[in-house]
């Protein structure tokens, strides 16, 4: 198995239909669950498809790349408390 990367996005298991008039997807029983990778880039929405035998190889690199890149709202939180705790210094007159 190969190594991959951080990889930005999210893994989800989708149903899909093919579009064929005569299969039983244009009845309502869909096929999959087939695994994509989505995520954004340059404002777009992409989607890759994901091989079953790579799924967990992919799940790794996306952890990977959320460690590398935390989320705004955590950032902003953390900011806070700092600011919070510089504060509280400048009072007790540390």
């Amino acid at each position: 198995m190969r190594k991959t990367g951080p990889l930005p996005g999210i893994l989800r298991a989708e149903l899909v239909a093919c579009g064929k008039p005569a299969c039983r997807c244009a009845r309502g029983q869909l096929h999959g669950p087939y695994w994509y990778r989505r995520w954004r880039e340059d404002g777009r929405q992409r989607r890759q498809y994901v091989r079953p035998a790579e799924v967990e190889r992919v799940r790794e690199a996306l952890v990977a790349w959320k460690h590398l890149h935390p989320p705004a709202d955590l950032l902003r939180r953390e900011l806070a408390e700092l600011r919070r705790l510089l504060r509280e210094r400048e009072i007790m007159g540390v």
